[in-house]
Formats: structure tokens, C-alpha cells, sequence
């Protein structure tokens, strides 16, 4: 194994997050649509998320990218057009001066695009850097990625294994599962 295989770990790991978050708005539209505080508990929850990971993406993928694939300047340039649309997409469904029924529709938009951009990256982009890429240079771009969002003094860890970090933490606060906060906990 060149250590290609799994690239990019991290970058995929925080894809599965950010489609469960999307489950979730889905799963409360679908029963009537979420509360209003609901809805924007979820979002801010992906902007967590998307803030740090769109900003690696840019930082450190998208340069390999235009380096190592044919047409990748293209390719980087599309990416970053794709990810102004969900940052704005995202401020829309956020911005509690707006109607309900605007943020709504912005939500629902910034869940199809965001769907279709993090499909592009795994069935398209991320073969197409294993098969292009030196198994040495993706080993460097995932631990730029890694390093490029040191964790903060109580803030989850990503590299930690699935059941724990980050991506637990955020499972069990939409589950209703987070004990943290709780008084009666150890």
C-alpha cells in the first residue's frame, strides 16, 4: 500500500460530517421542517464545519490541484467559485433579518450545491489526484491538511479514529446525546 489509497483521509472524514448535518436538515424538513431555532442550530453547526475545511481546500488541495492535474488551473478555479456560492448560500440561510421562506430556499439551495460539490471531490477529484500524484507529494498535501487547523485548547480533535472527536462530538450534540453541558454528568 503507497499510502494513496485513503487520500485524503481528513478531507473525507469532514465530508461524512457535513452530509450527516445535511441528513439531519433533511430528515426535520421532512416532518415539517425544523423550528427556526433548529434549522440554525444545524447550520451553524456546518458553518463550523465548512469555514476551516473550505479554507484548507483553497490553502492546500486546490494548489495540488493546478500543479498536478491537466486542466487543474480550471478545476481550482471552478472549486473556488463553488465554494463563494456556499459561503453566500450559507449567509443567506443564516441571516435572521431575512423571511423565513428566503432562508429556506437559500438552505435548501446551499444543500444542493454543497452535495454536488462534495461528490465532484470524491468521485472525480480525489481519484483522479491518486492516480495522477506521487504517493510521496499526496502524503504531504494530507499533512498539510492536518496541520493546517491545529486543534485549540478544548476544541475536538479530527485526526482522532471514527467514535471520537470531533465527528462524535458533533454526532452526539444532534443526537441529543451531548453530556457536556449537563450538571448531573461525571
Amino acid at each position: 500500500m503507497n499510502g494513496a489509497e485513503g487520500f485524503p483521509s481528513a478531507l473525507r472524514a469532514e465530508h461524512r460530517t457535513m452530509e450527516a448535518l445535511m441528513r439531519r436538515l433533511d430528515c426535520a424538513r421532512a416532518h415539517g421542517g425544523p423550528s427556526p431555532d433548529e434549522e440554525l442550530r444545524l447550520l451553524t453547526s456546518l458553518r463550523l464545519l465548512l469555514d476551516a475545511h473550505l479554507a484548507a481546500e483553497e490553502d492546500h488541495l486546490y494548489p495540488l490541484v493546478r500543479r498536478c492535474l491537466p486542466s487543474g488551473g480550471a478545476l481550482a478555479d471552478a472549486a473556488a467559485r463553488t465554494h463563494a456560492t456556499i459561503r453566500r448560500l450559507l449567509d443567506r440561510a443564516t441571516d435572521t433579518r431575512l423571511a423565513s421562506l428566503d432562508r429556506g430556499r437559500s438552505a435548501a439551495a446551499l444543500l444542493v450545491v454543497l452535495r454536488a460539490h462534495l461528490r465532484g471531490e470524491e468521485e472525480r477529484l480525489f481519484p483522479a489526484l491518486r492516480a495522477r500524484v506521487a504517493p510521496e507529494e499526496l502524503r504531504r498535501c494530507s499533512r498539510r491538511l492536518r496541520q493546517a487547523r491545529p486543534p485549540r485548547p478544548g476544541e475536538p480533535v479530527w485526526e482522532l479514529p471514527p467514535g471520537t472527536g470531533a465527528i462524535a462530538a458533533v454526532r452526539d450534540h444532534l443526537t441529543g446525546h451531548d453530556t457536556s453541558l449537563r450538571r448531573d454528568s461525571p
